[in-house]
């Protein structure tokens, strides 16, 4: 069969095979890529969409985070508290490595003020972080999140491994909310230009539209039948090359005549 595949003949249709195949391929993990996209998108469409509410009607400080708070818009007003603030490093944005910016803003939450974290951007130098005026209040727009794992230790003063609020909680000699926000928007502009805004992710479960898997694992099928159908011919053809020939038959001779000789 090597012998045939190496006809030029052959060698034409399995580079032809190799373009249908490779196409068909990228045409497959294209649309799977689709699938997931869009359902992303989609995701994060709805979760912009939800209204804004202040903080304090989806979580009190000392409380468990909600089940359906991630994700949600808030509003919150207090003042920056600039003596708590640190950074969590070997964190990325649009595919370069540094840090973000993580500042508590004091609440007034009934009868006492509680520290709720802000992310307030991300910078690659911690020298560009800077602090805000804690004598300014401001109003905050921002997506929840809940506390994160806790992260390595053994970091550089004012840094922290990750926003564990339970770590926080123990740090701080204030209430504190078991969450924090990513922010959008902050009246007035407290935070430096060099400081960049996090866009905030899209919490819970992605999915997939399956109907563009489908789609993919069609062209993933095309690219197998494709590699059968040329390994079948491949093979059919090959066994009618190795076909003995059927030797030329001799004639046969007559008889020879019975004589008087041949009888005796």
């Amino acid at each position: 069969m090597i012998r045939t595949a190496l006809k030029p003949a052959w060698l034409a249709l399995l580079a032809l095979l190799v373009v249908v195949v490779i196409s068909f391929y990228q045409l497959g993990m294209w649309q799977l890529g689709v699938s997931t996209s869009t359902a992303s998108r989609e995701s994060s469409q709805e979760q912009a969409s939800r209204p804004t509410v202040p903080v304090e009607q989806l979580i009190a400080p000392r409380s468990t985070f909600p089940a359906e708070g991630a994700g949600r818009p808030v509003a919150v007003e207090g003042r920056y508290d600039p003596g708590r603030q640190f950074l969590v490093p070997d964190r990325l944005l649009e595919g370069e490595r540094g840090y973000w910016v993580v500042t508590p803003v004091r609440t007034d939450a009934g009868t006492e003020e509680a520290l709720l974290p802000v992310v307030r951007g991300f910078v690659t130098s911690p020298e560009d972080a800077g602090t805000p005026d804690d004598s300014v209040t401001v109003s905050l727009t921002g997506t929840l999140a809940p506390g994160e794992s806790p992260g390595p230790s053994g970091l550089p003063a004012g840094q922290r491994g990750s926003i564990d609020t339970a770590d926080l909680a123990n740090d701080w000699d204030a209430p504190i909310y078991d969450a924090f926000i990513f922010m959008v928007e902050e009246q007035p502009a407290l935070t430096d230009p060099a400081v960049q805004r996090v866009p905030p992710p899209v919490f819970g479960e992605d999915g997939i539209v399956w109907r563009n898997v489908g789609y993919g694992l069609q062209w993933f099928v095309f690219a197998a039948f494709a590699i059968f159908m040329y390994l079948r011919f491949l093979h059919d053809a090959a066994r009618r090359g190795r076909k003995p020939r059927q030797p030329p038959s001799l004639p046969h001779s007559a008889p020879a005549p019975v004589t008087e000789e041949t009888r005796r």
